[in-house]
């Protein structure tokens, strides 16, 4: 692979060089031929075919090569090997400067010497204008071959480099494939120990090469492997206990209903009113553990539609305010910028009600939760500003990780499971958007959903 990258930019160089010293030559060539023509104007016009044929003789002697002057039909009136004298020549490059819009024209011309030897030749045709009027034409025929060979030269040497290059890079890979391979198969070790559940393994680092750096990632990604599983045992003792505190509140209920005579109809009530609370209860658990499948399902499609954006956040406001006004909250609600956006109404409605339900939760009675809608660039923002708690600096960068919660026993009062925000970044993340955070603790934090206003 290596080898024949180096090859092909062999070539290329090579390429490059020829076209250099080619159009180095061609402009000065093309020069040259402009200069005689200009010389030849008069003369031309005055038809003298001595001092025509003197010019052309006098130039291809000082400039090499042949010159031929040839009037406006293409008849040559003078040639410097006196060989063409009045043939009509329709070579392209004349063809060009005597009808079309060009005043000078060149081409390359593969000649053949007769001998089986051929070479490389370029035909320059500039005009010849006396008045403003195009007479004729200077067709100046000059050997290239010099360059050609030249840069056939420099590609030899150049494919010899190559050669000798690829044959060194050879010898090192042999020679060190070994140094490279071993930490290679180190890290594919401690790979297929980890996909054996050995979440521990680390790999030994030592140096400061690429391999290193590798290793060090890989030691970073597993370390968050292990720590994404302890989350989840830690979530999954947690979600186990959330489902059987409600089943075995229902079962007491339920029991003390059965194993009575003579219940009074209060009682019944009270106690059908408890365990439909449970029910709830259970239902709310159970819920934010499907949506976290959904939003994990990378093919879970997105049900597009264009939405007022002002009227989703507000049917979210007031799904939550009844949930404030028990707490004793002040929710309120601003339209700054009234938005259309193209997006799936009902994840991003869970997004905003999730952001807003955290805020409610981790302020305290008597708080204040403000939602402001407002446009930020080619985004929708979603402000959600309270003055709770706050979030410890520490905390924020894992804010949204799977599973985790800033106070665990608060979470638990308030029936925080870790999964709110989390869900919440994902629907933002599947529709182009994104979640910040702003907090300082002690008086508050800012959350800001932005989602693309374009789809």
């Amino acid at each position: 692979m290596a080898a024949s990258a180096f090859a092909a930019v062999t070539f290329v160089i090579a390429y490059l060089a020829e076209d250099y010293l080619v159009g180095l030559r061609v402009r000065d060539q093309l020069k040259t031929t402009n200069s005689v023509a200009v010389s030849m104007a008069p003369h031309l016009h005055g038809a003298n075919a001595q001092r025509m044929f003197s010019l052309a003789e006098e130039s291809s002697k000082r400039f090499g090569g042949r010159f031929i002057v040839l009037n406006k039909s293409g008849i040559v009136q003078t040639d410097s090997f006196s060989i063409l004298d009045g043939q009509k020549l329709e070579h392209t490059e004349i063809t060009d400067v005597l009808l079309g819009p060009a005043d000078t024209s060149y081409g390359f011309h593969k000649i053949d010497d007769g001998a089986g030897d051929p070479f490389y030749s370029v035909y320059y045709a500039a005009a010849i204008v006396h008045d403003a009027e195009t007479i004729g034409a200077v067709l100046y025929s000059a050997d290239i071959q010099d360059v050609v060979d030249l840069t056939q030269e420099f590609l030899n040497i150049v494919v010899l480099i190559a050669l000798c290059a690829g044959l060194f890079f050879a010898l090192f890979s042999i020679l060190f494939s070994g140094y490279i391979t071993r930490p290679i198969n180190e890290i594919k070790s401690v790979a297929l120990s980890i996909s054996r559940g050995n979440l521990h393994q680390r790999i030994k680092i030592s140096g400061k090469n690429e391999m290193a750096a590798l290793a060090a990632t890989f030691n970073t990604m597993s370390e968050r492997l292990e720590n994404l599983d302890q989350k989840r045992s830690e979530f999954v003792s947690n979600a186990s206990h959330e489902l059987k505190t409600p089943l075995s509140s229902m079962k007491i209920l339920i029991e003390s209903l059965l194993y009575q005579d003579g219940v009074d109809e209060k009682i019944y009530k009270d106690f059908l009113s408890d365990i439909n609370m449970e029910i709830d209860r259970l239902n709310e658990v159970i819920s934010g553990l499907l949506t976290l499948a959904k939003t994990d399902s990378e093919t879970e499609a997105l049900h597009l539609d264009k939405i007022l954006l002002s009227e989703l956040v507000y049917k979210s406001v007031a799904a939550l305010m009844p949930i404030a006004k028990e707490k004793g909250i002040n929710l309120s609600y601003t339209v700054t910028n009234d938005i259309v956006i193209i997006c799936d109404a009902l994840k991003v409605m869970q997004a905003v009600m999730n952001i807003v339900e955290n805020a409610i939760k981790y302020t305290d009675k008597g708080g204040n939760v403000w939602v402001t809608l407002q446009r930020s660039g080619q985004n929708a923002a979603i402000v959600v500003k309270d003055n709770g708690c706050g979030i410890p600096e520490y905390e924020i960068e894992h804010l949204f990780d799977r599973f985790y919660r800033v106070d665990k026993a608060r979470a638990r009062d308030t029936g925080g499971s870790g999964l709110g925000l989390h869900i919440a970044r994902k629907i933002a993340l599947l529709h182009g958007g994104s979640i910040d955070v702003v907090s300082e603790e002690g008086r508050g934090s800012v959350f800001t959903l932005y989602l693309p206003i374009k789809a």
